[in-house]
């Protein structure tokens, strides 16, 4: 069954491109602009055929020929599978926990953060200012990618810059001089 798939003007893909070659250029694509999701396709489906031949109620061994995989991809499951995804992703609010670890939303209260992470350790002005240090320091460093922890040297971390413990428990603002 031949399949249209729109494309830009004046970009084309060979009419005989396969399956797996399709694979492949999406997970280029996908490396090329750092682009990240699960891509459900027909080697899921066979992985997971596979994965059942090991379960002791499946005695005859599974295969999926081009007419089972006609048959699934016609099932509302299947074409239901991308916004199940969607709804997972917005769920667990992986996104989110992105940002948060990124430094681009407070990590307290999810306010926006601006400045860098080695500024701001991840915190907005007010979560910053009422921040408890050591409560910092377990954090995974904000600088590195989320769940490293800081890399502790000459009393600071030598990713982000917090400070090693000293004697005071709470950060202090203070206003610039004029």
């Amino acid at each position: 069954m031949p399949m249209f798939i729109g494309l830009p003007h004046g970009v084309s893909l060979p009419r005989n491109l396969a399956e797996p070659d399709a694979r492949h250029l999406v997970t280029v694509l996908a490396r090329t602009y750092q682009w990240t999701g699960p891509l459900f396709g027909r080697a899921e489906v066979a992985a997971y055929l596979h994965d059942q031949q090991d379960h002791p109620d499946n005695a005859s061994t599974l295969t999926l020929t081009d007419a089972d995989w006609q048959r699934i991809r016609q099932t509302a499951a299947w074409r239901n599978l991308a916004s199940t995804a969607r709804r997972a992703v917005t769920a667990a609010d992986t996104i989110g926990q992105a940002l948060r670890q990124a430094g681009l939303r407070c990590a307290e209260c999810d306010s926006p953060v601006t400045g860098p992470p080695t500024a701001t350790w991840g915190l907005c002005p007010v979560c910053l200012n009422s921040a408890n240090l050591a409560e910092l320091q377990r954090r995974p460093c904000p600088a590195g990618d989320g769940e490293t922890p800081h890399g502790w040297g000459d009393g600071t971390c030598t990713n982000c810059a917090m400070p090693a413990p000293v004697s005071r428990s709470r950060l202090t603002a203070v206003v610039t001089a004029a």
